[in-house]
Parts: C-alpha cells; sequence; structure tokens
C-alpha cells in the first residue's frame, strides 16, 4: 500500500504532529521545569511501570519484527533492518560527535530537588538526543505503518509516548533530547518507508520463507 493511501496519510499525520508538539512544548517549557514537574510526580506503581516501559526503547524489539518479516517480505525485513541500524548511527553521531558531552538531569539539576527511582542507574552526560525515544518511535512508526490499523497507530504511538515520558521521570533526559528523539525517529522512518514504497526494487524483495506442511523452509514468491 503506498504513502498516499489514506490508511498512511493518517499515520504519518499521526506520528509527526505528535513529534512536533513535543518539540513546541520543549521550546516554551524552561529545561529543568520539565524535568522537576514529571519526577517530583512519582508513585510505587509509577517506578515500577517506567522501569518496565523504559525498556522497550532498548531497540530489542527489532529483532523479533525483524524474523516474522522474513516470512511476509524480504523488503520489509530490509527495511527494518535499515530503519533500525540507521536511526541508531544517526543518533551516535549526533550524540558523541555533534553535540558532545551534554549534561543530563542529575549532573545538571540540583540533586536534593530530584527524586531518584531506587535500583536505576541514573547517566549525567551525552544526553542530546534521546537514542531509547528515537528507537522506540522508529519502531512504533514502523509497525504502524506494516499493519495499517488505526487503532495499532494509537496504540503503538502512545507506547513511544510513554517512553519518552519514562526517560524523563527516570531523570535520563530533558524533555529537549526526547522530543528531538522522536522527531529523528519519525522523519528517519518516513524518509526509509517512502523510498521502499516508491523506489523500483530487485524482484527477491518480493520473495518470502515459507513454511511447509513437512515443517521444512523454503524462498518463495
Amino acid at each position: 500500500m503506498k504513502l498516499t493511501c489514506e490508511y498512511s496519510r493518517f499515520t504519518c499525520a499521526a506520528y509527526l504532529v505528535a513529534a512536533i508538539l513535543l518539540v513546541v512544548c520543549s521550546i516554551l517549557i524552561a529545561k529543568g521545569e520539565d524535568v522537576l514537574w514529571i519526577n517530583h510526580n512519582h508513585t510505587p506503581f509509577l517506578d515500577r511501570f517506567m522501569v518496565f516501559v523504559t525498556q522497550l526503547g532498548a531497540g530489542f524489539l527489532f529483532l523479533p519484527l525483524l524474523i516474522v518479516l522474513l516470512f511476509v517480505r524480504f523488503r520489509y525485513a530490509v527495511l527494518t533492518v535499515l530503519v533500525w541500524i540507521g536511526h541508531g548511527v544517526v543518533c551516535a553521531i549526533l550524540k558523541r560527535g555533534v553535540f558532545g558531552p551534554v549534561k543530563r538531569p542529575a549532573a545538571l539539576l540540583d540533586n536534593s530537588l530530584l527524586y531518584f527511582v531506587p535500583d536505576v542507574d541514573v547517566h549525567s552526560f551525552f544526553s542530546f538526543p534521546s537514542g531509547h525515544t528515537a528507537t522506540i518511535f522508529c519502531f512504533a512508526f514502523l509497525l504502524s505503518l506494516l499493519i495499517k490499523k488505526r487503532w495499532a497507530t494509537v496504540g503503538f504511538l502512545l507506547i513511544a509516548l510513554s517512553v519518552g515520558y519514562s526517560r524523563i521521570y527516570l531523570l535520563q533526559h530533558f524533555l529537549i533530547d526526547v522530543a528531538w528523539g522522536a522527531m529523528i525517529g519519525v522523519l528517519f522512518t518516513y524518509f526509509v518507508w517512502s523510498y521502499f514504497e516508491t523506489a523500483k526494487l530487485p524482484t527477491w524483495m518480493d520473495r518470502f520463507i515459507k513454511i511447509n506442511r513437512d515443517l521444512s523452509l523454503r524462498v518463495t514468491i
């Protein structure tokens, strides 16, 4: 299904608007005030939930998705690999090379004003952009485009936003880090997906792995 279809327009608009709103909020809200407000609104339940949901931005979800897509179309599997590795390279270049050791909340704010979730290792540098946020937005956006259901778009977008929120709650990032992590994830995924949808790809890209009745595997068209 091409990006010109109604569903894809809805999905692209939803993720892009969410990323833009995050960037706008990061401009309007003073750096530090965002962290203090989110971090102060803590509960034991939120502690456990945020520790769990933040792990979804670690990137491991791409592996099972890649395996599944080998049985759908090789083009989608290759697309997944490019999105997975490519956005990571972009974030690493920005984080380590362009912006350098930008201080994270725990290194910049008065620690007496902060709530540290028990057993969470809080980092001090390389804050911009948020790699976890970029990763989950890449994954959620890509999966939403593949599933082609509005409920998937809304559901996965909420999960992505929850991961971004958790990065601030756990004192790992400021809102501006999360906002641009989301923007990187959305734009990178969009451009790679758009290329794969419009470019003339090799015929083997339309092949996939099929499981036969005797449980043997073969590549088919």
